[in-house]
C-alpha cells in the first residue's frame, strides 16, 4: 500500500471524529486507496436528538493514524472498516481480497 495522503488521512480523521455511531470504509485496489466511504447510524428509539461524540485528546488522533496506516499496509485489494460506537472507535474489520491474474480462476 502507499503512502496515505496527509490530506485524504485529515478527512478520515474528520469524519471518524464526528460519528457516534457508524463506520468508515477505506477500498484499496492495485494497493492504493482509491475510495473512502462512511455510514452514520443514528437511534431513534427513544429519540434523545443527535448525541455528539466527546473531543479526541491529541494522543488519541495520533494513535489512531498510526493505526490506519499500519492497517492499510500490505492491503493490496480489499477494505478496512473502522468501527465506531458511541464515540469511540471500537474495532477495525480488514477484508483482504485475493485476485488470479489469469482469468482461470483456481
Amino acid at each position: 500500500m502507499k503512502d496515505i495522503p496527509a490530506e485524504v488521512l485529515s478527512y478520515i480523521i474528520s469524519l471518524l471524529r464526528e460519528l457516534y455511531f457508524g463506520e468508515v470504509v477505506l477500498i484499496a485496489q492495485n494497493g492504493v486507496l482509491i475510495q473512502v466511504e462512511h455510514t452514520e447510524k443514528v437511534r431513534v428509539h427513544p429519540w434523545q436528538g443527535r448525541p455528539r461524540p466527546k473531543p479526541w485528546t491529541k494522543d488519541t488522533e495520533k494513535n489512531l493514524r498510526q493505526a490506519i496506516t499500519r492497517e492499510l499496509q500490505g492491503l493490496y485489494y480489499g477494505r478496512l472498516s473502522i468501527v465506531v460506537k458511541q464515540g469511540t472507535v471500537t474495532h477495525f474489520d480488514r477484508l483482504e481480497k485475493q485476485q488470479f491474474m489469469d482469468g482461470d480462476g483456481i
